[in-house]
C-alpha cells in the first residue's frame, strides 16, 4: 500500500463540512490515543496532539541519523509552538504482538499548517540531539588524544547527548587534532570516518542513545523476516485485544555496483625520513573488473600514532587499519540491495536473515543474511471511518504501515566513507610559546610550539577569549599560554639539508607566519617571522621612528637570552658610506666587532633609539676586543701594508701575492751575506742565518714563486694559473710552510708600556739597510749560549759607561786586546791596577819586566836606568794578591759548598777562607748566614777548606 505524501493539504473548508460534521470530527478526536496506531508524547498535556501520519528516517552513517516528520490534529487552534521547539517528542508504533516501539527526538521544528473551526493540523519535525551539534560552530584544537577522548570532550558540551562506544581501541594517540570552522558534527562525522568508526542512534523505552561501535562490533538480532504479498492491516483494530497480521517484507531487489577495488594509502614522516603506506583489496571482485586503485599518497604523519612529547612516527599498523576501513566503506557503497514491507521492527545495524524468497530457496547460511543500512518509516493512525470520511482520506480507516530500506550482506563491515577535511584557507600568524620564565623552548630538529589567535582557552592571545564551558562546567578551549600550546611546528630555513644549512629559533612571544602542509589544518609550519606594533626593529627608520636615515641599515640582531648584551650583523647601504659591522656584546663577555667600510659610532643595542648613525671614526677595518683575539693560520700569515687597489674582476694577482716582501728578503740576505763574509775574512764570527740555504734564504724560498712558494698542481679540481699571468705557466702564489710574514713599505712600530717578548727556536736574524738603535731606560743585557761577535766593517766599536763601571771578563779561558796601533789605558780620576794570580809579563821591542811570585825581573839588552828625586828602599815583605774569583759556566756535575759557624752552631759572617782544588784555590769571604761559594767540578774529587785566621807580615 502507497501512502499519500506527507504533506496532507489544510483542513477541509467548514462550510462544505457543516458544523455538525466538524462537531462529530471533534467529538473522535476527544476519545485521546490509547486505542490509536501510533501515539506521541510531548510536553504539552496527553492527547493536545493526536498523530494523523507520521515519516520516520533512520540511517548509518548519516548526517542526521534520525529524521521524522509527524502531521497531527488538535482540537486547538492556539497552541504555544515555542514550546514544543527543541523539547524531546516521543512516538511510539503498535507492533504485531500488542508491544510497543519507541523512537525518541528532540522538536527541531513546528508549524501549524491550517485551522478551521477550532480543528487544527501541526507539522513536528523532529531529530536526534545530534542535530544540536549541526547548529555550533567552532575552531579549537584537541591534543594529545585519541579519536574517542575527542569524541567524548565534544560531546559532553551538550547535556542532551547520550552516547555508548562498542569499540576495542579508542584509535591511535593524536598528537594534534584540529576542529577548524567546523560545527561540531561535522568534525566528529569526520573524525569517525577516518577511524572507520560506524555510527547509529539507537532507542530505549526511555531515551536514545548514539552509538559508536567498530567491525568488531555485535549488531540487534532481528531474526528471520518472511517474504510475502503486502498485507499489514488489522481486523476489527479498534480494540488492542484482536490479533495483528504479521509482518512481513513485500518487495525485494538486489544490484551490484563496480567501483574501487584497492586502497592505497602512503604519507610522508619527517621523522623517520622515510614513508609508510599501506594496502588494501576488496575481498569480492568481478574477475572482469581492472585493478581500480584509490591512492591517496599526500600529506605529513597522517598516520602517526604517539603523543607531542614522544617521536609522533608513523605507523604502519594505523596506516593499515585506515586503508581497510576506507576499502570496506567503497566496498559497502557498491551494494544496491533495497526492499519494502511492513516489518515494524526493523532498526538500522540490525541483522535479520530473509526466508521464503525464491533467489534464495533454502539457505540458511551467510547467503540469505543482511544487514539494515537505512529505513524509512511511513504510518497513518488509525482515526476511524468516520475522521477519514471527514477528512477526505480513506486509507486512514483502519490505520497503516510501510517502510522500505536498504541493506548490505551482513558479511560486510560497516564503515562510512570519509567526510571532507576543511583545508586551511591560507597562511596564518601566531605567537611562539615556550616553557614558564624560559626565552625559548624547542627541540633537536629546532621546532616550536605555537598558539593561534583563534585558539580559545585559560591564557589566550591579547585580545582573544577563553573558551565556553560545558553544563557541568568543564573547559571547552586549548590555549595554555605556554610550551603545552598545540604542537612541535617544523621552522622553515632559507637554507636546510643534511648537516648544512641555516638554523635560526623563534623565540618566545615571536610572531610568525603559519603555513600548513598540503592545506592540512592538523599539519602546521613556520614559514616566516613578522614585526609588529608590540615590539621593536632592530633598526626602525622611516616615517615616525625618529631616526636619521631612511631605512638604510639593515641585517640581523639577536638579544641574549638574558637581555644583557646582543649577537649583531649589521649592513649599511647609505649612498658613499657603505659598511658592514659584526658585533656582539654583553654584560659577561665584553663587546667585540669587526667593522669594514666607513667606521661611524652606532650603539650596539636595538630597537627606538639606537638605530641613529653617529659620527664618523674612520675607514676600512675596525677591530675591536675587550677579550682574548687570536689569529690562527694553519698554511701561513701575511700581513701587509702593500695595498692592492684593484677590485673585483681587475685583480691581476693572487691572494699570497707576496712580491714587495720577497724583493725585501732578498736585499736583506744579500747585505747579511756581504757583511759576513767581511767579518770572517777579519777574523770575527759571521752570519750563518745568511749562508746560502740557511734561514733567511729558506724564508724567503718559503714566499718566492721561483722558489717554493707556490702551487705545483691544480687545487680544487682548478688549474693553478694566474689570472691575467704574462705567460700560461706563470706561477699561482702561496706559503710552502706555515710562516708569519709582516711587510709595510712604511714604518712599523711595535709599541707597549709593559714587555715584548721575542723567542726563536733557531736563528733569529736582524737586517736592516740603515741603523740599528737599541735604546734601554735601565738595563741593556745581550746573552749567548756559546759566541758572541761584535763587528764593524767601517767605523768604530765604543763601549762607555757613563756612570758606573766597564767590565769586559774571560771566566773560562785567555781575555785579549788586539790593535794594530795604539791601545791606550788611562784612569783620569783614580788608578790603574793590573792583578794576576801567578806572574804579570810587560813586553816591548827587546824588554821585558816579569813580575812573578815574590821577584820582579827586568830583561833588557840595553841599559836599565831608575829615575827620581829620592829613593827608598824598604825593607823585605810580601802580600798575596786577592783576585776576585770569576763564575765558572762550565757545566758541573759535583758541586759542594761550606757554613762556617761557630761551637754554639751560630754563623760567622766575613771569616776569610780558602778552598783548594785539584784545578787551582778559591779565595773568599763568608756570606751573612757564614756560607761559601759552592764549588763545582767536572769530576767526583776531594776538596781542602782552610780558615784564614791571621795575615803575615814580613
Amino acid at each position: 500500500m502507497i501512502l499519500p505524501p506527507i504533506g496532507g493539504g489544510a483542513l477541509t473548508s467548514p462550510h462544505a463540512l457543516g458544523g455538525e460534521l466538524i462537531s462529530r470530527l471533534r467529538a473522535a478526536l476527544t476519545m485521546g490515543q490509547h486505542t490509536r496506531l501510533v501515539q506521541v508524547d510531548t510536553t504539552l498535556p496527553s492527547a493536545t496532539l493526536v498523530v494523523e501520519r507520521m515519516t520516520i528516517t533512520e540511517q548509518v552513517h548519516a548526517v542526521e541519523p534520525l529524521w521524522a516528520e509527524v502531521d497531527c490534529l488538535s482540537t486547538s487552534a492556539y497552541l504555544e509552538l515555542k514550546a514544543l521547539t527543541g523539547e524531546r517528542v516521543s512516538l511510539r508504533l503498535q507492533l504485531s504482538d500488542g508491544s510497543w516501539r519507541t523512537w525518541h527526538a528532540h522538536a527541531v521544528r513546528a508549524a501549524q499548517l491550517g485551522a478551521d473551526g477550532g480543528l487544527a493540523r501541526y507539522r513536528l519535525t523532529l531529530a536526534a540531539w545530534t542535530h544540536w551539534l549541526a547548529q555550533r560552530r567552532d575552531a579549537r584544537i584537541f591534543q594529545d588524544q585519541t579519536a574517542q577522548d575527542t569524541l567524548d570532550a565534544v560531546f559532553k558540551a551538550y547535556p542532551q547527548a547520550k552516547v555508548r562506544f562498542e569499540l576495542a581501541s579508542p584509535g591511535p594517540v593524536r598528537a594534534l587534532t584540529t576542529q577548524y570552522r567546523e560545527t561540531d558534527w561535522a568534525f566528529a562525522c569526520r573524525l569517525m570516518a577516518e577511524e572507520g568508526w560506524s555510527w547509529r542512534v539507537e532507542h530505549s523505552a526511555k531515551e536514545h542513545t548514539l552509538v559508536v561501535s567498530d567491525a568488531q562490533a555485535p549488531r540487534p538480532d532481528l531474526g528471520a523476516l518472511r517474504f510475502s504479498r503486502p498485507d499489514v492491516r488489522s481486523t476489527g483494530f479498534m480494540g488492542l485485544g484482536q490479533g495483528l497480521v504479521e509482518d512481513t517484507i513485500t518487495a525485494w531487489s538486489v544490484g551490484q555496483l563496480v567501483g574501487a577495488n584497492r586502497v592505497t594509502l602512503a604519507g610522508w614522516d619527517e621523522r623517520q625520513l622515510a614513508g609508510v603506506a599501506a594496502q588494501a583489496t576488496a575481498a569480492h571482485s568481478p574477475q572482469a573488473v581492472p585493478a581500480l586503485e584509490i591512492y591517496r599518497g599526500h600529506g605529513e604523519r597522517r598516520h602517526a600514532d604517539g603523543q607531542v612529547g614522544t617521536d609522533q612516527a608513523a605507523s604502519s599498523g594505523v596506516a593499515e587499519a585506515r586503508a581497510g576501513a576506507l576499502m570496506a566503506a567503497h566496498e559497502l557503497s557498491h551494494h544496491r540491495t533495497q526492499g519494502q514491507g511492513a516489518v515494524r521492527t526493523l532498526q538500522v545495524a540490525g541483522n535479520f536473515q530473509l526466508t521464503e524468497h525464491s533467489l534464495y530457496g533454502g539457505l540458511d547460511g551467510a547467503g540469505n543474511q543482511f544487514c539494515v543500512l537505512s529505513v524509512v518509516h511511513e504510518a497513518a493512525n488509525n482515526l476511524g471511518a468516520e475522521a477519514a470520511r471527514i477528512l477526505q482520506s480513506t486509507d486512514l480507516a483502519q490505520g497503516s504501515y510501510r517502510n522500505r530500506f536498504k541493506a548490505a550482506p551482513a558479511s560486510a563491515r560497516l564503515a562510512p566513507l570519509p567526510a571532507h577535511k576543511p583545508t586551511a584557507p591560507g597562511l596564518q600568524t601566531a605567537i611562539v610559546m615556550a616553557a614558564p620564565q624560559e626565552p625559548l623552548t624547542t627541540d633537536r630538529d629546532g621546532r616550536v610550539r605555537v598558539q593561534f589567535g583563534w585558539q580559545r582557552g585559560a591564557s589566550p592571545l591579547a585580545g582573544g577569549l577563553t573558551g565556553p564551558t560545558t553544563s557541568a562546567g568543564q573547559a571547552t578551549g586549548h590555549a595554555p599560554g605556554h610550551d603545552g600550546s598545540g604542537t612541535w611546528v617544523r621552522v622553515a630555513k632559507a637554507m636546510a639539508g643534511a648537516n648544512w644549512g641555516a638554523v635560526f629559533t623563534p623565540r618566545a612571544g615571536t610572531e610568525v607566519l603559519v603555513d600548513f602542509i598540503d592545506g592540512d589544518i592538523d599539519r602546521p609550519i613556520v614559514v616566516g617571522q613578522l614585526h609588529n606594533g608590540q615590539h621593536d626593529l632592530p633598526w626602525p627608520a622611516g616615517v615616525d621612528a625618529g631616526s636619521n636615515h631612511p631605512g638604510t641599515v639593515s641585517g640581523w640582531h639577536h638579544q641574549h637570552l638574558d637581555q644583557q648584551g646582543a649577537n649583531q650583523w649589521l649592513v649599511d647601504d647609505a649612498t658613499g658610506q657603505l659598511r658592514m659591522r659584526l658585533a656582539s656584546h654583553g654584560s659577561a663577555t665584553g663587546w667585540s666587532e669587526l667593522t669594514l667600510g666607513r667606521i661611524i659610532r652606532q650603539s650596539g643595542q636595538g630597537g627606538s633609539g639606537h638605530a641613529q648613525r653617529g659620527q664618523w671614526l674612520g675607514e676600512g677595518f675596525y677591530g675591536h676586543t675587550e677579550g682574548w683575539a687570536v689569529v690562527r693560520a694553519g698554511a701561513g700569515l701575511l700581513l701587509s701594508t702593500t695595498a692592492r687597489p684593484q677590485r673585483g674582476a681587475s685583480v691581476n694577482s693572487t691572494q699570497m701575492d707576496a712580491a714587495e716582501a720577497v724583493g725585501q728578503l732578498k736585499a736583506a740576505r744579500q747585505l747579511g751575506d756581504a757583511l759576513s763574509q767581511s767579518a770572517r775574512q777579519q777574523g770575527a764570527q759571521g752570519l750563518s742565518s745568511h749562508d746560502a740555504g740557511q734561514a733567511v734564504q729558506q724564508h724567503s724560498d718559503t714566499m718566492d714563486p721561483k722558489a717554493k712558494g707556490k702551487y705545483t698542481q691544480a687545487v680544487g679540481g682548478q688549474a693553478a694559473q694566474k689570472a691575467n699571468g704574462r705567460t700560461l705557466g706563470e706561477a699561482v702564489e702561496r706559503f710552502n710552510t706555515p710562516i708569519i710574514h709582516l711587510d709595510t713599505l712604511v714604518t712599523a712600530s711595535f709599541l707597549t708600556p709593559a714587555s715584548i717578548s721575542l723567542f726563536s727556536g733557531q736563528d733569529t736574524s736582524l737586517s736592516l739597510q740603515g741603523d740599528a738603535h737599541l735604546t734601554s731606560a735601565h738595563t741593556l743585557s745581550s746573552v749567548s749560549g756559546q759566541t758572541t761577535s761584535l763587528y764593524t766593517h767601517s767605523g768604530g766599536i765604543k763601549g762607555i759607561a757613563a756612570n758606573g763601571p766597564l767590565s769586559l771578563r774571560a771566566h773560562t779561558d785567555s781575555q785579549q786586546v788586539w790593535a794594530d796601533q795604539d791601545i791606550t789605558v788611562q784612569s783620569t780620576a783614580d788608578e790603574v791596577r793590573i792583578q794576576a794570580r801567578d806572574s804579570i809579563t810587560l813586553m816591548a821591542g827587546q824588554s821585558q819586566i816579569l813580575i812573578k811570585g815574590g821577584d820582579i825581573t827586568f830583561t833588557m839588552p840595553g841599559k836599565f836606568t831608575v829615575k827620581g828625586a829620592s829613593h827608598d828602599w824598604s825593607a823585605g815583605g810580601s802580600k798575596a794578591a786577592e783576585m776576585p774569583r770569576l763564575p765558572d759556566t762550565q757545566v758541573k756535575l759535583y758541586d759542594e759548598a761550606f757554613a762556617i759557624k761557630d761551637p754554639n752552631g751560630h754563623p760567622l759572617n766575613h771569616m776569610p777562607y780558602k778552598i783548594k782544588t785539584s784545578s787551582g784555590h778559591a779565595f773568599g769571604a763568608s756570606g751573612d748566614a757564614g756560607q761559601t761559594e759552592r764549588i763545582a767540578t767536572e769530576e767526583s774529587e776531594a776538596l781542602t777548606f782552610e780558615l784564614r785566621w791571621h795575615e803575615v807580615q814580613g
